[in-house]
């Protein structure tokens, strides 16, 4: 009892200090009036903890890099970017009731940085720069997809999962491709690239928001987490394939242009390049290091982090960058698989916690950085409105598509059916990393007509970034309504039937499904 109470006071053992500050319990608000009940010690602990971080992180990179990180300099101001972007979007994730996604307040970070005049990174920072950071936050999310993918969800709904993640994000392609040639009027090339780039769900919100759903036991007796998080990795696959062609199109030389049929053999050559490197790093990372390693997940991680970023970077050299990324989905699918095969009772929850922290480090600095990088003086409201529907069409040809495909499984309710449509909502990572590629190549270029088409992108998927909360917020409150609960008792034997069907390597028998009925 005295070690319980020794662990909420301040400084019981430190006997040099006031016994009233020794005995002063952490757990009491700091002020009891004017509504701040809420802010106790240990509240104050923390933002003194991390403001200690931040100024000694400053003042690190100042002893390193110099002028650059005083105030004014571009090293600062994309210190102070990515501080700004990380707070304010921990504070929107905080707000009581909302539920809104941190990726929407770090974009209006980066909004409000370069729209009130504090730091223009146009400027400041390198198209190179820009693009170099984008890489590396863009790899990051795909070892993340890789991570989540599902071996036994994947072979027992195979034909489901693939149609769930091409057919409704190819219908809102095609919807949003003819939008914008003939609302916008974009060429037919901009056009379908606009259509892949703006198709793609945020797998992100939909992995954070399905895991707090089947934590409390809903969804996982039909398995739409690996369902839905297994296709969203799958089309986001497809979506990138897609926009890396259109964009070798557009910016391809005249004489190419013309060619457009051999991109095709191009993106078959990409596919057996990215999926050959893939499976070959993939099994070498089963192997080393070795399991029995005293800190394998810490190079495990290593190698996965290292060998993806090889990957983007090497590959983009001699193929489209495309492929790039899926070797690094590839990869990480076939590593997470060997290492639950090799290893009794193999927890991925370590591996997955290290590279959500990498995550975090990273999304501030990607969604900061789109935002900082838009003008809101260029917008009208006029072409906003043009721009809102343009979404909203596609996303209704999604949506009513995603409900007739979940008809082809029988054991799907109607209620589980509309869930699915919920999850086609949520966008925002793709779009964040993607948008902006024809803007950079095109920085120096203002005032032609590309350049506005680039700038017109940028607007549609800063507008993407309202569907992440929106979504989030309709998961969260119909995945209780929609879906169905089962108890403890039944999570874990499912979870141990898993487990067993990974070790065999083989699908789910029916008798496995009546046992689980009964």
């Amino acid at each position: 009892m005295d070690e319980e109470y020794e662990d909420i006071t301040c400084c019981h053992r430190i006997t040099i200090f006031h016994p009233v500050i020794r005995n002063m319990l952490i757990t009491k608000p700091v002020v009891q009036f004017f509504g701040f009940d809420r802010v106790t010690w240990a509240n104050l602990f923390d933002i003194t903890t991390y403001l200690g971080i931040i100024i000694m992180a400053w003042a690190v990179l100042y002893f390193l890099f110099d002028k650059t990180m005083i105030p004014n300099n571009d090293g600062f101001g994309l210190y102070f970017l990515a501080i700004f972007s990380y707070c304010l979007g921990n504070f929107f994730s905080i707000i009581p009731y909302v539920k809104l996604p941190p990726m929407l307040g770090m974009l209006l970070a980066g909004l409000i940085v370069r729209n009130s005049g504090l730091y223009n990174i146009r400027e400041e920072l390198g198209i190179s720069t820009t693009s170099k950071m984008r890489t590396f936050c863009i790899t990051i999310i795909m070892i993340r997809f890789g991570l989540q993918l599902s071996f036994t969800s994947i072979t027992k709904n195979t034909m489901f999962i693939i149609i769930l993640a091409i057919i409704p994000s190819s219908i809102e392609i095609l919807i949003i491709t003819a939008y914008c040639r003939f609302i916008l009027l974009f060429h037919w090339e901009w056009s379908f690239m606009t259509g892949a780039i703006l198709s793609g769900i945020s797998p992100v919100v939909i992995m954070s928001t399905l895991l707090a759903l089947i934590e409390q036991g809903y969804g996982e007796a039909k398995r739409l987490d690996t369902i839905l998080c297994t296709a969203a990795c799958i089309e986001a696959v497809h979506v990138i394939s897609l926009f890396v062609i259109c964009f070798s199109i557009v910016f391809a030389n005249d004489e190419y242009k013309t060619q457009w049929w051999l991109y095709i053999s191009i993106g078959i050559r990409d596919l057996i390049l990215g999926l050959s490197i893939g499976i070959f790093l993939g099994i070498c990372f089963i192997f080393f290091p070795h399991r029995s390693h005293r800190y394998v997940d810490r190079y495990r991680v290593t190698c996965l982090v290292l060998g993806s970023l090889m990957c983007t970077t090497g590959i983009a050299k001699i193929a489209i960058s495309g492929a790039g990324f899926l070797s690094t989905l590839t990869l990480a699918f076939i590593s997470i698989t060997g290492w639950k095969i090799l290893s009794h009772k193999f927890d991925s929850a370590n591996l997955r916690r290290i590279i959500h922290t990498l995550w975090k480090l990273a999304q501030p600095i990607l969604v900061g950085i789109i935002g900082a990088d838009i003008d809101l003086t260029l917008w009208t409201i006029s072409r906003f409105g043009l721009h809102l529907f343009c979404i909203l069409f596609g996303l209704m040809g999604r949506c009513i598509t995603a409900y007739i495909v979940a008809w082809s499984i029988s054991s799907f309710t109607w209620k589980e059916r509309l869930f699915l449509i919920t999850a086609s909502i949520p966008k925002g990572t793709l779009q964040a990393a993607l948008g902006p590629l024809a803007y950079e190549q095109l920085r120096h270029n203002e005032g032609n007509e590309e350049f506005e088409m680039a700038l017109n992108i940028i607007m549609l998927s800063i507008i993407t970034f309202f569907l992440a909360p929106i979504g989030y917020s309709l998961m969260n409150y119909t995945g209780p309504i929609f879906l169905e609960q089962i108890t403890e008792e039944q999570r874990q034997k499912e979870r141990e039937l898993s487990y067993l069907r990974i070790l065999s390597l083989l699908p789910e028998s029916p008798n496995n499904q009546i046992n689980n009925q009964e």
